[in-house]
């Protein structure tokens, strides 16, 4: 009995498949091309620059291999900036992440006027931060300032604030979770809202209490979105340049901020002082560059640390069935 002879391959539906990832591609040219032009070409560059010395004044840079990098694992300010960083990530982080989460929590059930209140705690947000921090430098000013002025009423000596090391990074931070209060907030409710009623209700007819219903019912729910704006609120931290400058900026020259001594100069404006700080052997361009590469390393670290714990809090809806009908 002869063999079948084989089937031939269905040709049409090949030219359509590759008519549809062509016209995929197509669309995603613009894309591309804005990534790799906007994205991959600086990074490219800024790597580059980073073994070079420019203090932008020269014709053009001149390379000095990986002095900029043994110079910056010396450099004594840099351990002080990451502090100032790290102290600004434990005050400011931390009260935006606790502190939105309150608002949701207080606001994200309907009821009347609560979308008054919702609107009135978002509205900073949308604020320029500059403008927020020049005006906030005016309410913290010791001698004139409203936030002293009120607190003498009560017979009590306000702090120092901006003028004082111990009080200037916390003062900052107030001003930055009070900003993005309303951000988090907002992401909070649209995952609250993503939770079922009858779960905290079952709950509450086994008889767990409201702290036990948010510990161990809402807050599963949430994880995906607390991830989220851990993640993000950390990267942004890490990146803390505007409401320094606006707060501790003196005698108009940015070169300035950080203040009072060095007490709030983040990893940025460290970074920003010295690319155009043409007054060190090894400063400028090239060791601005070295800093940002050190910082986004630090940042893409911290991150991936992040993902990797979130394996053990993180909850997604579905993952439990999913792991089920694998076994």
């Amino acid at each position: 009995m002869a063999e079948a002879a084989p089937s031939p391959a269905p040709a049409p539906r090949s030219r359509a498949r590759r008519r549809e990832a062509g016209t995929a591609l197509l669309f995603l040219l613009p894309q591309i091309f804005g990534l790799v032009a906007f994205v991959g070409v600086p990074l490219g560059v800024s790597l580059y620059y980073s073994f070079t010395h420019w203090d932008l004044v020269a014709p053009e840079p001149t390379w000095i291999g990986l002095e900029n990098w043994t110079h910056l694992l010396e450099d004594e300010r840099v351990p002080k900036v990451l502090w100032n960083t790290i102290k600004f990530i434990f005050t400011g982080t931390l009260s935006f992440l606790l502190m939105s989460l309150v608002a949701a929590l207080l606001t994200y059930r309907p009821r009347r006027g609560v979308a008054f209140y919702r609107a009135l705690l978002f509205l900073p947000y949308v604020l320029s931060q500059i403008a927020v921090g020049i005006v906030w430098r005016w309410m913290f000013n010791t001698e004139s300032g409203p936030i002293n002025a009120a607190i003498e009423l009560f017979g009590v000596d306000g702090p120092q604030w901006l003028l004082d090391p111990a009080t200037a990074m916390p003062a900052i931070a107030l001003v930055t979770t009070w900003q993005g209060l309303g951000y988090g907030m907002t992401l909070y409710i649209a995952s609250l809202h993503g939770v079922p009623e009858a779960l905290p209700e079952a709950a509450k007819i086994d008889g767990a209490n409201a702290w036990q219903r948010f510990r161990h019912v809402m807050l599963p729910m949430i994880s995906p979105t607390v991830l989220f704006l851990v993640v993000t609120s950390l990267i942004g931290a890490l990146q803390l340049f505007d409401p320094v400058v606006a707060m501790t900026t003196s005698g108009g020259s940015i070169g300035m901020a950080g203040g009072p001594d060095d007490s709030t100069r983040t990893v940025v404006l460290y970074m920003y002082n010295q690319m155009f700080n043409y007054n060190e052997r090894l400063s400028g361009l090239g060791y601005a560059a070295a800093i940002a590469w050190v910082l986004a390393l630090l940042t893409f670290v911290l991150t991936l640390i992040q993902w990797a714990f979130s394996k053990r809090w993180v909850f997604y809806a579905g993952e439990g069935a999913a792991r089920k009908g694998g076994q």
